[in-house]
């Protein structure tokens, strides 16, 4: 009760899922523990501008839609997933299956992402928008990035390493278009 108590206190008021600090301590806990588990670090391209061209109470739609997706790919007995900011969520998996998860997680949003564009938009693929220096431009649609590094016992000490890491792993997965995933090949 009482850790259900910290989390909601944290809470996100847009998706009610827990923020930064129960993330913190959900990592410090299985690192104290020794558990090996994987941190997936997940952010939306282009979210900015959906915001400029569609309204912010569709793009409040957008993160309430990625954080169902993402919560429905986590196993609730197992695995862990929060928001941490406007358009980032971090997801803890213990579950081994977590790619397969992931996987899943975008291609769900990938189908169901399309129903916040025009026709128009879906058929050029992005739309065009005015940015902060005045000139127009093309942007993709929005698309989710997912960045995961596996963690096997005892390769950090505390959370804020692991989140040098998710951040690391989060760049590579942006780099990449479109929905992706990127899983770090490095061993820890």
């Amino acid at each position: 009760t009482s850790m259900q108590m910290e989390a909601a206190r944290y809470a996100n008021p847009l998706t009610r899922l827990p923020g930064n600090v129960p993330t913190n301590q959900c990592i410090d806990h299985l690192l104290a523990a020794r558990e090996p588990f994987a941190v997936a670090y997940c952010d939306l391209d282009h979210f900015k501008p959906f915001n400029d061209v569609y309204g912010y109470v569709r793009g409040d739609d957008v993160i309430r839609l990625t954080a169902r997706i993402l919560s429905e790919a986590c196993d609730t007995e197992r695995d862990y997933v929060d928001h941490i900011g406007v358009c980032d969520f971090v997801l803890v998996f213990r579950s081994e299956d977590w790619q397969a998860r992931c996987e899943r997680a975008l291609r769900m949003f990938g189908e169901e992402i399309l129903g916040f564009f025009s026709r128009d938009d879906i058929e050029r693929g992005g739309y065009v928008t005015e940015n902060r220096k005045g000139e127009m431009e093309f942007h993709p649609l929005t698309s989710l990035s997912i960045g995961v590094a596996k963690l096997e016992s005892g390769a950090f000490h505390s959370h804020l390493e692991v989140s040098v890491v998710a951040a690391e792993v989060k760049k590579k997965a942006k780099a990449i278009k479109g929905n992706s995933l990127y899983a770090n090949q490095r061993t820890y």
